[in-house]
């Protein structure tokens, strides 16, 4: 593969070829496949602001504790790496699809309470970079957005896209323009994403191997003590 360092960004094939490599490689073949992959990322995360050692820490981060965690061979993962220079995905949307299955992963015991704790941690941050970003059409937001918004993966939002649960259309790309103006008109009362993230690292370390309730049920029941 050559040092990570001579490395260019691949293109949408490669990096496929790349994730597929990674998942049925073991040892320390596939921990430098999966640094590759991050080395990839981390050259990307421009579109995001990000530059800097911390961050390409943030990503070999990230993907190893998705790996451990049983959850870098998803689809939402392999379709973020394929789109991740297309108009379809992007950066954003590859950083969304991380912060929803870092909260996945939070519920993996078998990674221990200090690295599910931070697993919510880095879901969040991910989750911040997405939301905080520059949108040149603030009218419209990606499925990234609506992912971050809602602390669910990519995937899902792809789902409530195709039962029509969310307003949207296709621009001239191919890529979804969903409406930015439908989430102001939900009534429903607003959890905040710190405060769940928050709640869910507690809950971690409280009860350690027990398994944690849904988002949805955490965010119901902050909602009830409001």
């Amino acid at each position: 593969m050559g040092t990570l360092e001579a490395m260019e960004i691949l293109s949408p094939e490669d990096r496929v070829i790349l994730w597929r490599s990674t998942i049925d490689a073991e040892g320390r073949q596939r921990v430098a496949f999966l640094r590759a992959i991050a080395k990839d990322v981390a050259d990307s995360l421009s579109a995001l602001g990000l530059h800097g050692d911390d961050y390409a820490k943030l990503v070999v981060e990230s993907l190893q504790t998705l790996d451990d965690a049983g959850l870098f061979a998803s689809d939402g993962v392999r379709r973020s790496f394929e789109t991740l220079h297309e108009p379809e995905g992007g950066v954003d949307l590859l950083a969304a699809e991380l912060a929803g299955l870092l909260r996945h992963a939070a519920g993996v015991e078998h990674l221990g309470v200090d690295r599910r704790v931070r697993a919510v941690e880095m879901a969040s941050e991910w989750r911040e970079h997405v939301l905080g970003r520059h949108r040149p059409e603030p009218q419209y937001i990606s499925v990234g957005d609506v992912a971050a918004r809602y602390g669910v993966t990519t995937q899902a939002v792809y789902k409530w896209l195709k039962d029509q649960r969310i307003e949207a259309t296709r621009g001239p790309g191919g890529s979804w323009r969903i409406p930015a103006a439908q989430f102001d008109r939900d009534t429903r009362p607003a959890t905040s994403r710190k405060a769940l993230d928050e709640l869910r690292r507690h809950l971690v370390r409280m009860h350690k191997n027990e398994e944690l309730p849904s988002e949805e049920q955490l965010s119901a029941e902050m909602r009830r003590s409001q």
